[in-house]
This record gives structure tokens, C-alpha cells and sequence, in this order.
């Protein structure tokens, strides 16, 4: 059984009723099998599952390390205002990073939200840790978070035995609303934070075995390469809060230790007073993912200091590049698009391909659904290319406000029905809502290079915001 298959499992032990997903490397694989609904964003999808959990039905959240981002203000929220029955949000972390802009540590979340952050070794603590997220969950009444990688959901380990534990249907609880929210938040500091604090030293997936003066903090992925090199490990379940009792007795009982885990110091930051303590930061392992390797290399060096090494920073050529299909029928638009003068921005999709040469049509692209929002920054009136999904995801947004603003900018819409760059799902069609905003002109792709320059260059003479909606069928993905 691998790591999907123990997420599913689990699903399926805890009576999850609610599912929502947004599509993204790593997590867009196990979320269809997991038969998840795809949501607008993650904002949105987290607020549907607050919405379920208040009414009596355990909910999954299931986005990548980015999309945490966009769902942080409720989530923020929630821990204080409380939940009904157990919401899990499966943060996917793209390590390398193989299919994002952004290499981020959603540890950092728990943190910034003061929420529990389990971060499971192999598939049966994956399963296990799902199972104890949603009972943690509703005994604090507050979300919990599980991060994953592409590895853990791809390593195999032994059948797991399925522990079903369904929940008590528990809904939202009014009492809350009789304190304020300075009251909220210190009732959260003085019980919740203390409690979870209790469950972070008393879980079962702590492993700890001794062995030696030299001792390994590990959690995550790096945890199960840790294991059987011959010294002290300390295993831990949860990233935050940490186990703070059980490592500091630890920590005291070892000579050096070496802290595990990707892709950023989280936990060696919050160790490094102590000097025993060497990883990413001491230069004694490599920021990013790591290989056991790495661990073994990092074990034979403690001793020694790490001495500051040139950087090869890895370049395009070096590790490929996936750029527009071939038979793309938006192909004649990014030409053209490289051929105006004046500024574009671009979005995280099909567009950002095209940012490369040959095309080198998109000078900026900042996130998904970014592209209005920064083209109406520009200094003169410039173009913003936007796939459809980003438009409906967060891109609206940009548009409303440019509208509202009056801001100077021609955004063309990528229209093919689907977001191709996340495996084909089906968009919502956001093309009357554009009509009703904008004045909205149409072009039907594959098209001459020359007939969509006249019509950016007639767009770009007019004032004020107007869209191009440009109409293609993508020869990769079929609409479902």
C-alpha cells in the first residue's frame, strides 16, 4: 500500500462527507482518486468545509504548498472562532519544486495559525495521522493540518489495517459568541494550544530509539530515511506544536545532534541556541529535499565546520523544460503577444510556458490569477494574459478592480474549458460575467499571427479595460 492509498483508507476510516480540492502538483493525483470536488480556490474550498463541519460532517481540505496561501484568512480564523465536527486540511508540499513558482514549507502554517502540523514518515503513519488529525480536531474544535509530499504518497509500505473511527456528527457550538475576540484568542492560548501541545508529546507516531552520544531530530519523509544508521533518533509526529519536553530530555542525553527534514529549517531554527545542533542552517545538509544520502554525509562531517560553498544554481538547460506544445492552438497568440510594445503579464498556467523562448511573450507572471492585478499596475497600458481557471480562481478579482479604478489594460483570456496544466479539469465559463464587466471582443484559435496583432493593437488604442477572449480546444486534454 502506498501513500495515496493510505490517504483513501483513511478517508474512508474517518467517515469524511465533504472533499474539495484545487488542482496542483502534488496533490491532484490522490485528490481524484479520493473523487474530491474541485473548488473555485482554496479559500473557497476551506470555507465549504468550515460550512459542513458546522452543520455535523467531517471535511477534507486537499491543496499544494501554494494554495495555503490563499486559504490562510479563514483558516486563521477558524482556530479561534472554533468548528463543528473535524476538519483535516492535506497540505501537499511540491518539493524541488517540479510543478510551481514558489518552493514553500507548509509547517510554517501551524505557526502562523497556532494549529496542529503532523507530519507523517511512511504510508501507515499517514494513515494513522489522518485518523488522530480528525479526532484532535474535534476534541479542540479547530482544523488540523497534514503535510505530504510527492515521496509519501508514492512510497509503498505493508498493508494497513483499517481502524474505522466515524466521528459523533458534532456541530458548531454558539457559546463562543460570548466572548469577544481578544477573549477567543486568549481561551485558544491558555486550553488549546496547551492541549495540543499535551497531544504532540503523547502520540504514537513519537518514535524514539537510542543508540550512541549522536542523535537524529527527524520528521516527515527525511524521518524514514533517518532510520537504521546506526545512532539515536527521535521520530516526531507532529512539526508543531513540538514536542518540546521530549526533545529538550533528547537533546541533553546526546552529544551532537542533526536535524532531518525538508525543505526548510523549521524545526532546526527553533533548536539552533543550542550548539549540539547542526542541519541546513550549520551547512551540514542541503536545503530542498533530501536523500539518505545526505543524512549519511551530514553523520561522517558533525565534527567538522562547514565551510560556505559556491552555489551552482540549476539552470533551465540543465534540468529541461516543458514548453508549449507543439500543436498548441494558442501558439500564433503568444507570437503575436512577443511581437507588441508594450509590457504583459502573464499567469501561472499554460501562459508562463510561455515566458521562455522561443516565444519569450510574457515578461511577469507572479502567482495564479495575478496577471489583471499586476498589468494594471504598469506604468503605460500594457496586456494580461490569463487562463481561464486563474480568471475564475482569483484573476475576477483583479478585473473588478480595474474596472472599478478605471485602469488602462487589455487582458486576454485563454479559453479552452479546463486547466491543462493540473491534468485537464473542467473551468466554470466566466464569459457573460466578463461581457457584463467589460467591453469583450472574440477571436477563434488557431489564427493568423497578423490577425491577432491588429487586434491587440486596436485594443491597446482604446481607454480604459477591455478583454480579448481567445477560443481554442486543447489537443492535450478533453473536456470531461
Amino acid at each position: 500500500m502506498n501513500g495515496l492509498e493510505a490517504v483513501q483508507l483513511a478517508v474512508h476510516d474517518a467517515g469524511v462527507k465533504t472533499l474539495n480540492y484545487v488542482p496542483g502538483y502534488p496533490i491532484t493525483e490522490l485528490a481524484e482518486a479520493l473523487e474530491a470536488r474541485i473548488s473555485v480556490n482554496e479559500k473557497v474550498a476551506l470555507e465549504i468545509a468550515l460550512g459542513a463541519s458546522a452543520t455535523g460532517m467531517r471535511a477534507m481540505v486537499l491543496v499544494k504548498q501554494m494554495g495555503m496561501n490563499i486559504l490562510a484568512d479563514p483558516l486563521v480564523i477558524s482556530a479561534t472562532h472554533t468548528i463543528g465536527s473535524g476538519i483535516v486540511i492535506i497540505a501537499g508540499d511540491d518539493l524541488g519544486p517540479k510543478g510551481s513558482q514558489a518552493e514553500m514549507d507548509s509547517r510554517i502554517f501551524g505557526q502562523l495559525a497556532e494549529l496542529p502540523v503532523l507530519d507523517p514518515r511512511n504510508p501507515a503513519a499517514l494513515h494513522a495521522s489522518i485518523l488522530e488529525a480528525y479526532r484532535l480536531s474535534e476534541w479542540l474544535r479547530i482544523p488540523v493540518i497534514v503535510r505530504v509530499t510527492a515521496r509519501l504518497l508514492a512510497t509503498k509500505s505493508s498493508s494497513i489495517r483499517s481502524m474505522p473511527s466515524k466521528g459523533s456528527g458534532q456541530e458548531f457550538e454558539r457559546i463562543g459568541w460570548e466572548l469577544t475576540v481578544r477573549g477567543r484568542y486568549q481561551k485558544h492560548r491558555d486550553s488549546i494550544t496547551a492541549f495540543a501541545a499535551q497531544a504532540s508529546e503523547s502520540t504514537t507516531q513519537n518514535c524514539l530509539q537510542v543508540s550512541g552520544n549522536v542523535g537524529i531530530i527527524a520528521s516527515g519523509y527525511p524521518a524514514a530515511l533517518a532510520e537504521g544508521l546506526g545512532v539515536s533518533t527521535f521520530l516526531v509526529g507532529y512539526a508543531h506544536p513540538l514536542p518540546w519536553m521530549l526533545m529538550r530530555r533528547f537533546i541533553d542525553g546526546h552529544r551532537q545532534i542533526l536535524v532531518a527534514e525538508e525543505p526548510g529549517p523549521f524545526i532546526e531554527s527553533q533548536l539552533r541556541i543550542s550548539p549540539k545542533i547542526k542541519g541546513k542552517l550549520t551547512g551540514h545538509l542541503p536545503f530542498g529535499p533530501l536523500e539518505r544520502a545526505d543524512i549519511v554525509n551530514a553523520l561522517e562531517n558533525l565534527d567538522k565546520k562547514q565551510e560556505s560553498m559556491p552555489q551552482i544554481y540549476e539552470s533551465v538547460a540543465e534540468r529541461g523544460y516543458q514548453g508549449i506544445c507543439e500543436d498548441c492552438p494558442f501558439s500564433p497568440l503568444f507570437w503575436a503577444l512577443a511581437s507588441v510594445d508594450v509590457p504583459v503579464a502573464g499567469d501561472a498556467g499554460c501562459a508562463i510556458r510561455a515566458a521562455r523562448k522561443p516565444y519569450e511573450s510574457v515578461d511577469v507572471v507572479y502567482g495564479l490569477g495575478s496577471s489583471i492585478g499586476v498589468a494594471s499596475g504598469f506604468r503605460k497600458k500594457g496586456v494580461a494574459v490569463v487562463g481561464d481557471f486563474a480568471l475564475a480562481h482569483s484573476g475576477i478579482q483583479g478585473l473588478i478592480n480595474a474596472v472599478w479604478q478605471k485602469r488602462d489594460v487589455v487582458v486576454v483570456v485563454l479559453k479552452n474549458d479546463l486547466a491543462a496544466m493540473t491534468g485537464g479539469q473542467e473551468v466554470p465559463d466566466l464569459t457573460r460575467l466578463l461581457e457584463a464587466l467589460v467591453p469583450t471582443c472574440y477571436i477563434q484559435l488557431p489564427a493568423s499571427k497578423d490577425e491577432i496583432e491588429r487586434l491587440l493593437a486596436a485594443e491597446l488604442d482604446k481607454t480604459g479595460t477591455s478583454a480579448i477572449v481567445a477560443r481554442g480546444a486543447c489537443t492535450k486534454y478533453k473536456i470531461r
